[in-house]
């Protein structure tokens, strides 16, 4: 690969204009909104209502996520061709691709009423839906992403962008939170998902308009691919050895989140008999909480770096999470509370791993693949849905094997406690072990280093 001259001066490292910054993150909002009811209510939508065993939907998750896997690296390459045409080039291509998204995911949520009562063919509407609403997400994401690295090259700024972006990503996911347990209580489940599906259409219209039209411009120069294999151009970023390490990390982290989102509904209902405005509630609470702490991520980061404030933050999620086997049924309140410290811990993990690979991109480290943004965006957002795919790959055949399967009429309280406590716990562990030893950061040690000042 090669890159045109930088053209990157005072530019790159000034501060962002604030209404520029909220232009920009307006449209982590509805990417928020579609993404966590997909992990979160689309076990329970298929599952529970209509009767889809767990044990194929998990099957059905592993196929959509390689299929979106391969693609990625494709459409991050694609994203770098985008640059060409100017400065915001890269919206271009997401301007392309929110209208994908938002079918997608009105086919995700809008099954035929006909096909209800056939689990072949609800399994293979799934599949499709699955795939098109992968496909949009990863369109607009990737590139929108890209160009959020691509605002700043200060270290400082980038994790400002990517607070901001964050934030709004934060309140989609109350959004997402809020919606399906309102319209669910109003309507039965079919109807209320179904208009879920209907009303994210005007959301992604309306929170998209400021990033397309007001974002500002790229600081770098136009991307430039001199490899004729594109084989090796969308794998070129696993050459950075600071990138392999905060992927390894990334994916075994975002793991954790995937086991436990995939049956938590299932949990609030049949471990704490809660409602489902209960499960609201709690959900609410838990990203409320997440937004309020990525500012305090912010300030930690700025005083101990950015890989030992995530640290802090996984090492808080485990303990949360753990303290959550000593609730059951009626312990609502003091599962809130858990719910809060989580979220807060939770806060971390989607501040700052982006602004840590913004920094990689543009370091000494990435050689002759420095700059290339959409491209190592597009294994980033390869590696956050094999991060979801492993954990809903694992949590649902494993609820079943242990004996919770609504499909089948089995209740076993005892697997969601495993699955939704457990095995999130001792993956946040081993995260935050590799993330103790390795050094990610460019120009920084690993945790141990930094925090006991050694190196």
């Amino acid at each position: 690969m090669n890159r045109g001259p930088t053209g990157i001066g005072a530019a790159g490292s000034a501060r962002i204009k604030f209404d520029r910054l909220v232009a920009y993150s307006t449209l982590q909002l509805p990417l928020a909104m579609a993404a966590l009811p997909v992990v979160l209510n689309v076990s329970h939508f298929y599952g529970e209502v209509l009767r889809v065993p767990l044990e194929l939907m998990g099957a059905i998750f592993i196929f959509a996520r390689v299929i979106d896997a391969i693609q990625d690296p494709l459409i991050g390459l694609i994203s770098d061709r985008f640059t060409h045409r100017g400065p915001r080039g890269r919206l271009t291509f997401v301007g392309l691709m929110v209208p994908v998204l938002a079918g997608g995911f009105l086919m995700l949520f809008a099954p035929p009423g006909g096909w209800q009562d056939n689990q072949t063919l609800m399994a293979v509407w799934l599949v499709a839906a699955l795939l098109l609403v992968h496909f949009g997400y990863s369109g607009v994401s990737i590139s929108y992403h890209s160009h959020g690295a691509e605002l700043t090259d200060d270290y400082n700024e980038r994790t400002r962008v990517t607070v901001g972006r964050e934030v709004f990503g934060l309140i989609g996911m109350t959004v997402a939170v809020v919606l399906p347990t309102v319209l669910t209580s109003l309507f039965d489940d079919a109807h209320g998902y179904t208009i879920l599906g209907l009303l994210f259409i005007p959301v992604a219209a309306l929170f998209s308009a400021p990033t397309l039209l007001g974002a500002g411009p790229s600081v770098h120069p136009p991307v430039v691919h001199a490899e004729r294999n594109a084989f090796v151009a969308f794998f070129a970023p696993l050459k950075n050895r600071l990138f392999r390490r905060l992927l390894l990390i990334f994916i075994v982290n975002g793991s954790a989140l995937g086991v436990a989102v995939t049956v938590m509904l299932f949990y609030v209902e049949h471990v704490l008999v809660g409602t489902k405005v209960q499960a609201g509630v709690i959900l609410l609470v838990y990203f409320i909480a997440g937004a309020a702490s990525v500012p305090m991520w912010l300030v930690v980061s700025r005083r101990v770096g950015k890989m030992a404030a995530w640290f802090f933050g996984m090492l808080l999620t485990a303990a949360a999470m753990a303290l959550a086997v000593f609730v059951g049924p009626g312990d609502f309140h003091w599962f809130l509370v858990l719910s809060i410290a989580t979220g807060v811990g939770i806060g971390a993990d989607y501040g700052l791993p982006p602004s840590i690979l913004a920094d990689i991109i543009n370091a000494p480290e990435s050689g002759d693949t420095r700059g290339k943004t959409g491209t190592y965006f597009g294994l980033w957002a390869l590696s956050t849905k094999l991060a979801t795919a492993i954990g809903a790959a694992g949590s649902l055949p494993v609820s079943a094997l242990l004996g919770f399967d609504p499909a089948r009429g089995e209740y076993n309280t005892s697997a969601l406690i495993v699955v939704y406590i457990v095995m999130p716990v001792a993956i946040k562990i081993v995260a935050a072990v590799l993330s103790w030893f390795i050094a990610v950061e460019p120009e920084r040690g690993s945790v141990r280093k930094e925090l006991t000042g050694r190196g």
